[in-house]
Order: C-alpha cells, then structure tokens, then sequence
C-alpha cells in the first residue's frame, strides 16, 4: 500500500518521486531554500530619503517663511540687500565696459593720428630735403627752414630760393585742411644798432658877400643854387627793425602773406607769431636764426 499513489482530494493523482520533494529550513547553513519574504529596506536609503525630506522642509521655509507663510524680516532684507548690489555690479560692469570701450576708441584715433602725422612728415621732408628740416613732438608737425635760404642778412625780402621752397611747402600744406598754420620768426641775439645813411660830400659854399652894384652894360649874376644832398648809399641804408623783435614778426608777416597771395593757402589758417632772440636752440647763433612752419590741430571757430 505504500507504493500507491494517495488519493487527493484535488482529483489529481500525484506519483511518488514525480516531483522532488521541499525540505523544511531549520535554520542552518545548508538551506538553500530561497527566502521570498519581503525584505526590509536598507537604513542608508531611509536616512538618505530623510535627510532629502528635512533639507527640502528647510528650503521650503526659508523661501516662503515659518509655517504660518509670515516672511523672515532678517531674509527680506538680505534678499533685498543681494538685489541692490547685483544691480548695482551690472550698473558698473556696464559703465566699465564703457570706459573699456571709449578707451580702445582714443588708442585707434591716436594711432591713426600718429601714422597720420609721420605720412606728413616724411612728405614735407622729401620737399624741404637740405633747405631745412621736419619733427613732429606733442601732436605737431614742424617745419623749420634756414633764414639765409629765405631772406638776406638782416632783410625781411624773401629770396628767389626762398620763394621755391615756400611754393612747394605751401603746396603740401594746402591740401590739409584740418591743420592750422603757424609761422614763428626767430633771431639770433646780436642787437640791431641802426646806421645813419652817408651823404655825398657837402657843396661848396656860396660866397655871403653882398653881391656888387650892377654896371652898365655888364651881365646880371646868377646866385648858385644849394647842392642837393646825395642819396644814402646803399650798402649804408638806415635799417628798418629797431630790435629783433621786429625782424622775427617782419619775416613771419612775409611768408603769411606768400603762402596767403601766392599759395592761395585760406587765411584762417595762418598765423604770424615773433619769438625774436628769446627761443634758441643751440649755441651756435646760425640756427637759431630760423624761420619755423608749425602744424597744430585746427581748431573750430564759429562767430556768436
């Protein structure tokens, strides 16, 4: 009877041996069984979901206040303090971009302007070449031409030479219309001292005797006639300048009004400046005996 299948009450009859058979656990280490009971979660997981609970309840009051939603005054003003100094750091970037700005401005017009200033140098260099020489200092282009080549000793009068030299500089200039022109007379310091002119020898003397009673039949006398005092001679001329003053300004006036009537250069331009003997640039008295074209920047005059 043991090796007969037991009745179930199912209906269905199960073999002996068809199916192993499930050993009870009791505990030890060689149950095998796998244990399908529900597991209890970890405690890391649980502290970690709490501590997201906790922060997330913090933040949550620190935005919208204590439970009952009354705003923290010490936050309120904190948070308004922050707005104030974010909009006044963009206030300021801005205003330093500006700056950075205006700066990188003025950099590329100075540059411009230097390039600009050496081009011109280098032009007018090429047209003085030995009658004088060109610098430029401070913004300005100078140009300074030897007196000898421009006038005679002592004169105000240009020269021929002097004449070609300003025409081709004049030239030059002309086609600048944004720089005003300077002309600066110089002088060494040897003082004028003014000759009085030679005269031709004096005339003979007319006699003063009383002329004698006429005779009958004779001729009348003629009384000689004064001599005429002779012309001054013309290395021995009375020299116009009283000082140097009035060379420098005589000499300046003169090459104004070349580049003015002979140049067409538009007068406004121009200005005539007497320096004398009181601007040397050297011990040698030969250059400081000079005349000086200055380029300045030009300056925008409108009539009120």
């Amino acid at each position: 009877m043991s090796n007969m299948a037991r009745p179930d009450p199912s209906g269905i009859v199960v073999k002996p041996g068809a199916y192993p058979t499930m050993k009870r656990g009791s505990g030890g280490g060689d149950d095998k069984t796998p244990d399908l009971r529900p597991k209890a979660p970890p405690i890391k997981l649980i502290a970690a979901f709490a501590g997201t609970a906790v922060i997330a309840a913090v933040l949550a009051w620190l935005i919208h206040g204590s439970p009952d939603n009354t705003p923290d005054p010490t936050l309120t003003a904190k948070v308004a303090s922050l707005e104030k100094d974010l909009t006044q750091s963009k206030a300021d970037l801005a205003t330093q971009k500006a700056s950075a700005d205006s700066l990188r401005k003025e950099e590329t017009e100075l540059k411009s302007k230097a390039d600009e200033a050496k081009d011109l140098q280098d032009k007018l260099s090429a047209i003085v070449g030995k009658a004088g020489e060109v610098t430029t200092a401070d913004g300005a282009v100078k140009v300074e031409l030897v007196d000898q080549i421009l006038f005679p000793v002592g004169e105000a009068d240009l020269t021929q030479q002097g004449k070609d030299v300003l025409s081709k500089v004049g030239a030059a200039l002309k086609e600048i219309n944004d720089k005003q022109i300077w002309v600066q007379g110089h002088t060494d310091d040897q003082p004028i001292v003014p000759r009085p002119p030679k005269l031709a020898p004096a005339a003979a003397k007319v006699a003063t005797k009383p002329a004698p009673k006429p005779v009958k039949g004779a001729k009348p006398v003629v009384a000689a006639k004064p001599a005429t005092p002779a012309k001054p001679d013309s290395n021995d001329a009375v020299i116009p300048f009283v000082t140097n003053w009035e060379l420098s300004a005589a000499r300046a006036l003169t090459v104004v009004h070349y580049l003015q009537d002979d140049v067409k250069i538009d007068p406004t331009r121009l200005a005539a400046v007497a320096f004398g003997q009181y601007r040397p640039v050297s011990k040698v008295k030969a250059k400081n005996r000079r005349i000086e074209i200055v380029l300045y920047p030009r300056a925008k005059i409108s009539p009120k």
